[in-house]
C-alpha cells in the first residue's frame, strides 16, 4: 500500500472515530413543550444526536428497542406507564442503552430510579450545560446526580452502609465507589483516595466482579439493593 493510501485509510478511520462520539438521545416526557424545548438544547450539542421523543413509558420501551439509543432522557412521573418501570423494563430488554432521569421531583424518585437501572437523575431546571454534560457522564459510565441531591443522597448510603451487617467489598472499594455514585472520575477518586489512576481501575474492575456486573452504573444500583453502600 501506498503512503497515500496508507495516509488516506488513517483519515478515514479518524473520521470514523469521530463519528463514533457522537451520542444517539432518546427524549422521553409527556409533555410536548418539554420534549421540543429539549430536543432544541440538545441539538446545539456537537457531540449530541436526537434520534427519537416519547410521550409515554410505553412508547419509550418501544422506541429504546426499535432506535436503539445511547442514553435516554426519561421523565418519571407520565400517564399509564411511569417512567420507573418503563426505565427497568428498558433495561431488561436493551441493557446497553443508559438511562438519565429528568425529573421535577428531587429526592422523591432517586433510589427507585437507581434501583431501576438508571445511570443518573437530574432535575429539570438543570440548565443546557449541566443536562449535556450529564448525558456525556452517562455514557462514560458515570453516574451524575443533581447536586441539591448528592448530599442528601450520600448521607443515605452511610446509613445503609451502617445497617449492613456483612460487605463483600472492602472499605476501599465502598470509597471508591460511593464516590463513583456522585459522578466523581476515575482520575479524581485517585486524587480524592490519594491511589493512583490504575489503582483506581483495578479496584473497580475488583468491584464489577465482586457484585457480578458490567459496568459502574449497575454496580451502583447492585450494591444499593444489596446495601453495601
Amino acid at each position: 500500500m501506498t503512503k497515500v493510501g496508507v495516509l488516506s485509510e488513517s483519515f478515514i478511520n479518524a473520521q470514523e472515530s469521530n463519528e463514533a462520539k457522537v451520542i444517539r438521545v432518546l427524549v422521553v416526557d409527556d409533555h410536548q413543550v418539554v420534549r421540543e424545548g429539549l430536543r432544541r438544547m440538545l441539538e446545539m450539542e456537537n457531540e449530541i444526536q436526537v434520534v427519537g421523543e416519547a410521550a409515554s413509558g410505553e412508547e419509550a420501551i418501544s422506541k429504546a428497542v426499535s432506535l436503539n439509543p445511547d442514553v435516554v432522557t426519561m421523565d418519571v412521573k407520565m400517564p399509564g406507564m411511569d417512567g420507573i418501570t418503563a426505565t427497568r423494563e428498558i433495561k431488561q430488554r436493551a441493557p446497553e442503552v443508559d438511562i438519565l432521569v429528568l425529573t421535577l421531583y428531587a429526592e422523591d424518585f432517586v433510589q427507585q430510579a437507581i434501583e431501576a437501572g438508571a445511570s443518573g437523575y437530574l432535575l429539570k431546571d438543570s440548565d443546557c450545560e449541566q443536562i449535556a454534560r450529564a448525558i456525556h457522564q452517562v455514557f462514560e459510565g458515570l453516574c451524575p446526580i443533581a447536586p441539591s441531591l448528592t448530599r442528601e443522597l450520600v448521607t443515605e448510603f452511610a446509613k445503609l452502609s451502617r445497617n449492613s451487617h456483612a460487605s463483600i467489598l472492602t472499605k476501599r472499594q465502598t470509597e471508591i465507589l460511593k464516590l463513583i455514585a456522585e459522578g466523581v472520575s476515575g482520575k479524581e477518586i485517585g486524587s480524592q483516595l490519594y491511589i493512583s489512576t490504575s489503582t483506581v481501575k483495578r479496584e473497580i474492575r475488583n468491584i464489577l466482579d465482586k457484585l457480578g456486573v458490567h459496568d459502574r452504573a449497575q454496580a451502583v444500583s447492585e450494591a444499593i439493593k444489596q446495601n453495601l453502600i
